[in-house]
């Protein structure tokens, strides 16, 4: 048995002869007693000690059993021993979650499918889960990715089927891969949901409520979940004369989630990029995800490229042109033709060149920043197709002046190069001139460019833009502006006026006499055109045919001319060189752009913007005071044709309204409260823009209407119903969510609005990571596994909590 212990369990026999030989040893003398003796001088006897201490009592007898010998860890059998070394059949929870975790790590990471079969990779695994086999790699590519692909694209779908109104808009864009595989179509998709209150923030379609049922609409989705009932069913089957809208669900707690998810990335391959092929490869996309659930294709947001445009004309989509497209052109215009800008700029990327490719100066520019204690930063150089690069090397070699000058002071005899790429003191202020302009592009961008950003925000942004371009432009011309300036009026341009202290100077009038004076007739004819339509509704669609009114001057789909022309020297009335001059030259730039003109003169853009509640009661201070009246009554003209449209079968009935006597007094008080608003400063503009509780809100009467006056009246209680402070991005659809029980038609048509994009930057991040994807290393990849790969990555947050992988062979 010695020989057994020692040979088979050496440490815990050692530690048994250990603890005996201590307790056979004799017991020492106890501190204290030690202390005292040695306090007296002597050494107490042993009885002396065992009196005064008690004794230490003895250890227990020793055990003979190996089990008391062994220490904590208890050994394992034999059964437990093979149970650990057995590896996990493929069918087993383990692997399946493992395996599903490596495939979101490729995916997420963009990583390539050779990882998994790397020794690396086996090693690590080995090591974290000795049980767990990899699977090979074609397992991923062949089964787990597409399977992953396939259960985020039904949980999309499922989402899409309860979208709000059946109308889905999209973002497109083309690419060309770098690596041989064709050009690239991205297709992505952005709808509105109502969700039910509470903590829950994700996707998760447990909380996703099914769409208001109403009666009458042309484009309502077919009852396809199990979260309807059955009086709802039968609600929106039939159109009722007497029930025009039957909810079966309680809107009041619920919120609108604004959706986004990535569709489809469309290789064409060698196919000719003509329309008629974008035209194809959209609409099978279109009719692969909306058809089965009743969908339909609502805006389509892209930039100006023509073969684009085209091929939505064939599809019979509507184009809304990019926001941030169409401010980068006009900033591109100015660049390039703005005089003496190219030169400068030349300037400027030859010197940052020059401390980017030559060591000796970058150490020469980092000894300087020492000195004169600089940030260390390096020189910035910019990528000509992106200008915000070309502000980002303006603004650090603006930072580095100090340094840049006393380097250009000591080098300037080196050589005739270094002597023409010397800076002046006009090209330092040229520099930080232009960044200070640059930089409300710069800011607007952004804006637009934003996740929450929908395409609302497009006419505040462009006046903000403009009236920050005003602001420079008159900083440094007030003696200019004192001796032209004419009852709060001066001269921009030549005969158009631009009052100082109004709004909306975008509108540019030819002011005469003659229309100074006709201006009150205009408005009493207007008066008397509102009241004809508002009187029969027989009549007036006979009148009008069914389509907006002569005021509608432009509507979604129409086209755009490309005919933006550079301003001219003899249109600039200030000396070139300053501030002023640029923010002049950049206002003409922007005036003159044919997309800008479009936007400012398209009235569903405005009714986008009254459809926001936290713009909605200054939308009559972006208007000019002329022209205040008539354009607020053919805004709300088009919001009603808008509602006739898509609510061809609502019927007149009885419903809470109010006369037209008292929706016209409402209006009347609405405009004079917007005009009598003050001028804000650019730093409260955007404060500004939120709405403000200003009216108290009519009292409803229950009353006989037509179609046309329940909507009228609908749209009359909006407008002067008073609003709190708005300034949460999703404040404006959960406060239309909360009206479907009140305004249901004139709701979902808003919800509907608002879930559009103003940019179609989400497509334009699809081609970033697909330019991830696709590598030097993984040039081979089949354009299926980028298509699936890309999916994956961008539709991250649709991914289901239970996902479930099939099993590895």
């Amino acid at each position: 048995m010695t020989r057994h212990l020692h040979a088979k369990h050496e440490l815990q026999w050692g530690t048994h002869l250990k603890n005996q030989a201590l307790a056979e040893a004799p017991p020492a003398p106890s501190t204290a007693a030690a202390s005292a003796s040695a306090s007296r001088g002597m050494l107490p006897p042993a009885e002396q000690q065992t009196e005064d201490v008690p004794p230490t009592p003895p250890p227990p007898p020793p055990s003979t059993s190996v089990s008391t010998i062994s220490h904590s860890s208890v050994q394992l059998s034999i059964s437990q021993t093979l149970e650990r070394k057995r590896k996990f059949p493929p069918s087993h929870p383990r692997a399946l979650g493992l395996n599903a975790s490596i495939s979101k790590l490729l995916a997420f990471e963009m990583l390539s499918f050779r990882l998994v079969d790397t020794d690396s990779f086996k090693q690590l695994m080995a090591m974290a889960v000795p049980q767990y086999v990899v699977p090979s790699r074609h397992y991923f590519s062949k089964t787990a990715v597409p399977s992953l692909h396939m259960q985020v694209s039904d949980k999309i779908k499922c989402a899409l089927r309860n979208a709000i109104c059946g109308k889905v808009h999209l973002t497109t864009d083309t690419w060309t891969s770098k690596h041989g595989q064709g050009r690239y179509i991205s297709l992505t998709a952005h709808w509105m949901n109502v969700v039910a209150a509470g903590p829950p923030a994700d996707s998760s379609l447990a909380h996703v409520l099914p769409p208001p049922r109403i009666a009458g609409h042309h484009s309502l989705p077919p009852v396809a979940s199990s979260s309807y009932s059955a009086s709802s069913s039968s609600s929106a089957s039939t159109s009722s004369s007497s029930q025009p809208h039957t909810f079966t669900t309680n809107f009041s707690t619920a919120r609108g989630k604004r959706q986004q998810a990535i569709l489809k990335l469309i290789c064409l391959g060698d196919r000719p990029h003509t329309a008629q092929e974008l035209w194809r490869g959209i609409e099978q996309q279109t009719d692969e995800w909306f058809l089965p659930v009743g969908l339909k294709p609502g805006l389509v947001v892209c930039d100006n490229g023509r073969n684009l445009v085209a091929a939505l004309g064939l599809a019979g989509l509507t184009h809304i042109p990019c926001l941030a497209h169409v401010l980068n052109l006009v900033v591109q215009r100015f660049i390039h033709h703005y005089p003496n800008m190219s030169e400068l700029l030349h300037k400027v990327r030859a010197v940052c060149a020059r401390f980017r490719r030559s060591h000796p100066a970058a150490a020469r520019l980092s000894a300087l920043q020492r000195n004169f204690g600089l940030p260390a930063h390096r020189l910035i150089c910019d990528v000509p197709t992106r200008w915000n690069s070309t502000l980002h090397m303006l603004e650090r070699l603006c930072e580095q002046q100090q340094a840049i000058v006393e380097f250009q002071l000591q080098h300037a005899r080196v050589s005739r190069t270094a002597e023409q790429h010397h800076f002046t003191t006009n090209d330092w202020a040229s520099m930080r001139d232009l960044c200070a302009l640059l930089r409300c592009f710069e800011y607007s961008t952004n804006m637009a460019s934003g996740d929450d950003t929908v395409i609302s925000v497009t006419i505040p942004l462009l006046c903000l833009l403009e009236k920050t371009l005003r602001a420079m432009m008159l900083e440094e011309v007030a003696q200019v502006e004192e001796e032209e300036e004419d009852e709060g009026s001066f001269l921009t341009l030549s005969g158009q006026s631009v009052r100082i202290g109004s709004e909306g100077g975008l509108f540019k009038q030819q002011r005469t006499g003659s229309q100074v004076a006709s201006q009150g007739t205009v408005l009493e004819d207007e008066e008397d055109e509102e009241e004809e339509v508002e009187g029969d509704e027989d009549d007036a669609s006979s009148q009008r045919g069914g389509s907006p009114g002569p005021s509608l001057v432009r509507g979604w789909g129409d086209t755009v001319d490309d005919d933006d022309t550079p301003p001219t020297e003899d249109s600039l009335s200030l000396p070139m060189g300053s501030l002023a001059h640029m923010s002049e030259y950049m206002l003409q730039c922007l005036r003159n752009d044919s997309r800008v003109a479009h936007v400012l003169t398209c009235a569903d853009y405005w009714v986008a913007t009254l459809l926001d509640p936290r713009y909605k009661d200054n939308v009559p201070t972006l208007i000019p005071e002329l022209e205040r009246d008539r354009k607020m009554r053919e805004y709300k003209r088009t919001l009603i044709e808008a509602l006739l449209r898509a609510f061809p079968h609502v019927t007149g009935e009885q419903v809470e309204g109010e006369g037209r006597g008292v929706a016209r007094g409402r209006q009347r008080s609405c405009v004079t409260a917007s005009s009598s608003e003050g001028r804000v400063s650019m730093a409260e503009m955007w404060k500004s823009f939120v709405s403000t509780p200003q009216l108290s809100a009519p009292t409803p009467d229950t009353e006989r209407v037509s179609r046309r006056q329940h909507f009228t009246n609908m749209v009359e209680q909006y407008v002067c119903t008073p609003l709190h402070i708005l300034t949460d991005g999703s404040a404006p659809f959960n406060y239309w969510v909360s009206k479907l029980s009140t305004w249901p038609e004139l709701a979902c048509y808003a919800l509907e609005v608002l879930s559009c994009p103003a940019a179609s930057v989400l497509s334009e991040r699809v081609f970033s990571t697909a330019g991830g994807v696709i590598t030097d290393k993984r040039s081979r990849l089949s354009t299926a596994n980028v298509d699936k790969l890309t999916f994956i990555k961008m539709n991250q947050a649709w991914i289901p909590q239970d996902l479930s992988l099939p099993c590895a062979e």
